[in-house]
């Protein structure tokens, strides 16, 4: 027995060493790797076990580079970027993740609740966007950090009396069944994001209407003070139900002058009302007199600009090119017989490099007749505004031909390609992309914003629109810094919802994939949702760029070609959050929501 004793306690004691010795490795394992996030991610990866978005998420290290849709920073989960992914299940796994710092998971059928998140569940949590999901149950949140909550097309029900975020700047919980009164902290934000809550009252919506409550202590119920007028329950008393002679008396009186006191009171109403609107109608025909006059003078401009350049083209011998400040010397038969090489193909055109016989060298964009038939008289006007622009972050615009079935834009060469080249090897990048360090990737992305913004706030009316804002056009002169080329060009592409296919949906990350028309270039990859969706009679606007610029700051910031290493986190964690904030309030779905190009600028530059 004392044999048998002794092997039983041995054997327990090697038993016990090894699981000891296991649960040490995992341990270490865990430290060293970042592996404690691994578990919330497989418990939500249970909820979707065919899910095509999820079929990367193998191993046991989820910062190893190949989780898709899963970014980090020193080794722990810092987001998850899973947008229209087909998702089901519960998001809540996901808000266990201890650094969690941006969730973005639109446009899913996930469903559940959300749990209560405060500073000890979520210290990190800077940006939350769940919305077009099927959540439900109520919004329990304190978190005085948190940038962003897009929490619309939901079935969130119940107040907002639970929902703290001081520090939000963009914030939308529209169209959910949330009812009672918005608190003054959440009456700052417009009402689109309160809209289609039916049970929601109080600033920005309509204020709240409460019950009539009877003065007194009375044991009256509130459905009897609501029926009841305030007149009767005046004239009601507790001791009996007549009155005398001169009680009715006073009280006809009281009733004679409150009618007296209201029809005054009416009458100044009305006659303010009047006053406010001859003042409306007076000033709104001055301004209109004033636009009006103001436009004459700009459009007599044009057309003297128009008329020169025309009279220009036809005194040089241009064949129908129009010369702009520093084109002067072109000549079309110049450009027709000088030795080119191609830049660059897309949906608009060819891009070649042309060498004149006098040693100067051009950039010819030859559009695409399928793109651009026949000739336009609001193409021309634009053309002829965009050669006015000059300003160091722009490609200038030196000249232009729309006739005789030919028409080139002539542009400034800029020897060091794109930032398209830059990011994936393309425009004959040759040996693949060349690397882009931090400071670089700041000095590009400020400088298109520059350009960008120049553009936005050229004095022109209508306002000018660039409509086409990707990497491959944003252009690197001879001391690196970035210039934005091809101002408005698309805005007269005749066939460009037609003629391009829309892409298969990128994969589930906020930020643009090669596959998806970030690598190739395509105008749809960068272009904001209520373009790409191809609605008819869909315009570009100022909006639009805004977005079409954010998806690029994204890319650029999360770029893997850093020569620091660490995917967009070169600047540190902060720094880079800042500029992927930017980049997501630029691309906000709403595009009311999206901030102007000087604003982003000017947020951009605290960060610079």
């Amino acid at each position: 027995m004392a044999h048998f004793h002794h092997c039983s306690s041995s054997s327990f004691l090697l038993l016990f060493l090894f699981l000891y010795l296991l649960t040490w490795c995992v341990r270490g394992e865990v430290a060293n790797g970042g592996h404690q996030d691994l578990p919330p991610l497989l418990s939500f990866r249970a909820y979707n076990p065919g899910a095509a978005a999820l079929e990367s998420w193998v191993g046991g290290n989820p910062c190893s580079g190949q989780w898709i849709g899963v970014r980090c920073s020193r080794g722990r989960v810092v987001g998850v970027f899973l947008d229209n992914a087909s998702l089901v299940g519960s998001v809540a796994p996901l808000l266990e993740l201890a650094q969690l710092s941006v969730l973005t998971v639109r446009r899913n059928s996930l469903s559940g609740r959300l749990p209560p998140l405060d500073n000890s569940t979520s210290p990190r949590l800077r940006h939350l966007l769940v919305s077009h999901n099927r959540l439900s149950g109520g919004l329990t949140l304190s978190l005085p950090s948190l940038v962003t909550l897009r929490a619309e097309h939901n079935s969130f029900h119940g107040g907002l009396r639970a929902l703290s975020v001081p520090m939000a700047r963009s914030f939308n919980v529209s169209r959910n069944k949330l009812d009672g009164e918005i608190s003054g902290e959440l009456s700052r934000f417009p009402s689109s994001s309160f809209g289609g809550n039916l049970a929601l009252c109080g600033q920005p919506l309509p204020r709240c209407v409460h019950a009539y409550n009877a003065l007194g202590d009375s044991g009256t119920n509130a459905s009897t003070s609501v029926s009841q007028s305030p007149s009767a329950a005046a004239m009601d008393t507790s001791g009996g139900g007549s009155l005398s002679s001169s009680n009715g008396g006073l009280s006809k009186l009281s009733v004679t002058a409150l009618m007296a006191t209201g029809i005054g009171n009416a009458v100044l109403i009305l006659i303010s009302v009047t006053i406010s609107v001859a003042m409306f109608v007076y000033v709104r025909r001055k301004l209109r007199c004033r636009k009006d006059a103001s436009d004459a003078a700009l459009s007599f401009e044009e057309e003297e600009k128009v008329r020169n350049g025309e009279e220009k083209a036809q005194k040089s011998g241009g064949g129908g090119l129009v010369c702009f400040e520093g084109g002067e010397e072109l000549r079309l038969e110049s450009l027709l017989k000088a030795s080119a090489e191609v830049l660059g193909k897309g949906v608009s055109g060819s891009t070649y490099k042309a060498v004149l016989e006098d040693g100067i060298v051009v950039a010819v964009k030859r559009l695409s007749a399928l793109q651009f038939p026949g000739r336009s008289k609001a193409f021309d006007r634009h053309m002829r505004l965009a050669g006015r622009l000059r300003h160091r972050h722009v490609v200038s615009l030196r000249g232009y031909c729309n006739s005789n079935g030919e028409r080139l834009l002539v542009y400034d060469y800029l020897p060091n390609g794109s930032l398209q080249s830059l990011l994936h090897g393309g425009n004959g990048g040759g040996g693949g992309a060349r690397s882009l360090d931090w400071a670089a990737r700041k000095a590009i992305l400020f400088g298109a914003a520059q350009g960008l913004n120049y553009i936005h706030t050229f004095p022109a009316r209508p306002s000018l629109v660039h409509a086409n804002v990707k990497p491959s056009n944003i252009l690197l002169d001879e001391h690196g810094a970035a210039c934005v080329s091809e101002c408005g060009v698309m805005r007269y592409a005749a066939n460009i919802q037609q003629s391009i296919p829309q892409p298969p949906r990128c994969p589930p990350e906020l930020f643009l994939d090669r596959a998806c028309g970030g690598g190739g270039g395509g105008w749809h990859g960068y272009a904001a949702p209520e373009l790409a969706s191809g609605a008819a009679g869909a315009r570009a606007t100022q909006e639009s760029d805004v977005y079409s610029f954010g998806m690029v700051l994204l890319e650029v910031v999360t770029a893997d070609k850093a020569t620091d290493g660490g995917s967009g986190g070169d600047g540190g964690e902060e720094e880079t959050m800042g500029w992927v904030k930017i980049g997501m309030l630029c691309t906000a779905e709403a595009p009311e929501e999206r901030p102007r190009m000087a604003q982003v600028l000017a947020m951009m530059g605290e960060l610079v």
